[in-house]
């Protein structure tokens, strides 16, 4: 039996498990699959998912736009056989032990927590969840509101831990990885700036620390602040070829961050570097 492949972090994608694509023409169809796919209950009543998505209908008109939908969803997945859309007069579900659900797994990859479940989850984060997904009445677009800000605060969580773990490993290259897709899910964390700074010139990149300073002090600005002393001592360090040693304070997580100014712990780790010659590479 085929399997249903779902990608929701980051938009919608959905194809078979041999590879075939699978088309879901409508928002709705899109946002309905995602709901059932991803909703902790497995079966729902008519009534519900009616009110759900067009609550501001009569019921009459809600139940027949339903149908409809369900009849657009259950062409869409017809490649998937047997059929995995589960309806009768009462209630819809789906066969979920067919189902791969991108979401689902980046939660369970989270929970455990090891480095590589980290770094499988990590990769698994493409982006806000059903990102281009708007389709609902306001039920259900608070209920992908929630969703989208659950999973986007366990991202950042993730790569916090996933910084730390490589950090006290002594993988540099991915840590930078790592923090930079911290700071691509919130620019403000100047912690973060300031611990890619040291990562850089671990490296041998000093000139990429200094515009990481930069990018640093930018986002700050359009956000009406400036960047604290200990931000500003690293920059002075870094130009005059002296990174004093510092310690960064150790990670306090979970974390429950917000898309503004925020503070993000990074575990601890003493630097020293040599003196920074100019002939060393520049890029990025």
């Amino acid at each position: 039996m085929d399997r249903l492949i779902l990608s929701f972090l980051g938009g919608f994608r959905a194809r078979l498990e041999s590879g075939s694509s699978v088309i879901v023409p409508t928002k709705r169809g899109r946002a309905l699959l995602a709901y059932l796919a991803c909703s902790p209950t497995e079966s729902h009543s008519r009534d519900k998912l009616a009110t759900l998505f067009w609550g501001d209908s009569p019921q009459p008109h809600s139940r027949h736009n339903l149908r409809q939908t369900l009849l657009v969803l259950r062409s869409a997945l017809d490649p998937v056989t047997p059929s995995i859309l589960r309806s009768d007069s009462a209630c819809v579900s789906l066969d979920r032990a067919r189902l791969v659900v991108d979401a689902v797994d980046f939660e369970q990859l989270a929970a455990e927590g090891s480095p590589q479940s980290l770094e499988q989850a990590g990769a698994l984060y493409q982006g806000d969840f059903l990102a281009g997904i708007d389709a609902g009445d306001q039920a259900f677009e608070e209920w992908l509101r929630d969703e989208r800000e659950r999973l986007y605060e366990l991202a950042v969580e993730v790569y916090a831990k996933l910084l730390t773990f490589q950090r006290e490993a002594g993988l540099t290259e991915s840590a930078v990885r790592s923090a930079g897709r911290l700071l691509a899910l919130d620019p403000a964390q100047e912690i973060v700036h300031r611990t890619l700074m040291r990562l850089y010139v671990i490296l041998g990149r000093p000139r990429a620390a200094l515009r990481q300073y930069e990018r640093c002090a930018r986002t700050l600005r359009e956000l009406g602040t400036e960047p604290e002393e200990k931000t500003k001592e690293l920059l002075r360090a870094i130009s005059s070829a002296r990174l004093a040693e510092a310690e960064i304070p150790a990670p306090a997580l979970p974390l429950a961050p917000s898309r503004q100014l925020r503070s993000l712990d990074v575990q601890a780790s003493r630097v020293s570097a040599a003196p920074i010659s100019s002939s060393r590479s520049n890029r990025t």
